[in-house]
């Protein structure tokens, strides 16, 4: 899932449309591009010239690991390219939260494993784990988690990048939330989980914190960390389908699976509270 080098979005004047004549014009890799440019004119002399240089610099940042660097050049709407060279980056997070939008459980999954937060408990660690992942995952975070985490907390981390899935799976033609999606994809939930949505978070919240029902708080945040977990298999399924879509030609590869993390899953939904 490598696809930087099939990336010619990193200069004004090279958006998605100049991109896809680029690649039909069967320059699909910057090796590609620096052959075709040595041999003539491919845009304009001035692009050319400039997209070298980036190609140049991308190489030199990806050779250097450089994240900041590769997504300084990228436009945010391409920020999804970097997971497959750096998926050790990666934070999958998703927060549930009450009436009044402030965060009541968050769930994580980074190169640190699987990890549950709640209110009154350890949320307080929540801007120190996510600000330890410069590349961040969410659904719809943009717009809704970061911000609910960032009135809650007095200081809160930014991410070198983050790529909020609720945008992508539309260039994916996928339709619907996180759960629909979900569905489409093969991705079913536990049983027990079918049917729980946003307004059920709510309500068990609220049957913990005030009736202390147990139950209702280990179904809350296993349902929270399904969210989490089930991110990084949405953005790899949807990578490969981009990457389909763009005839890049390359091979689809496998998806990670939950089965992988269950054991972790289950060991943190028990010792609640």
């Amino acid at each position: 899932m490598e696809f930087l080098p099939r990336t010619f979005q990193l200069i004004r004047g090279v958006g998605p449309w100049r991109e896809k004549d680029l690649w039909a014009r069967e320059l699909a890799t910057w090796e590609d591009f620096e052959r075709a440019a040595a041999q003539g004119v491919v845009m304009s002399a001035r692009l050319d010239r400039d997209l070298l240089a980036a190609i140049d610099a991308a190489r030199r940042a990806l050779s250097d690991r450089d994240l900041a660097a590769l997504a300084a050049l990228l436009p945010a709407r391409e920020h999804w390219r970097l997971y497959g060279h750096f998926p050790d980056a990666a934070a999958f997070f998703d927060i549930e939260a009450d009436a009044e939008h402030s965060p009541t459980v968050v769930g994580v999954m980074d190169r640190a494993g699987l990890a549950t937060f709640r209110r009154g408990h350890t949320l307080d660690q929540v801007p120190a784990r996510l600000g330890a992942s410069a590349l961040w995952v969410s659904f719809n975070g943009g717009a809704y988690d970061v911000p609910a985490l960032q009135r809650h907390f007095a200081a809160f981390p930014v991410p070198v990048a983050h790529v909020d899935l609720r945008f992508l799976i539309r260039r994916a033609r996928l339709q619907g939330g996180l759960k629909a999606v979900e569905r489409e994809l093969g991705l079913g939930r536990p049983p027990h989980l079918e049917g729980v949505r946003g307004l059920d978070a709510i309500r068990l919240w609220r049957e913990w914190t005030f009736n202390r029902e147990l139950t209702a708080l280990r179904l809350l945040v296993e349902y929270n960390l399904h969210d989490a977990i089930n991110l990084r298999s949405v953005l790899e399924w949807t990578a490969w389908r981009l990457a389909e879509q763009y005839a890049w030609g390359v091979e689809r590869g496998p998806i990670f699976q939950r089965g992988d993390v269950l054991y972790d899953l289950s060991r943190l939904v028990l010792a609640q509270p």
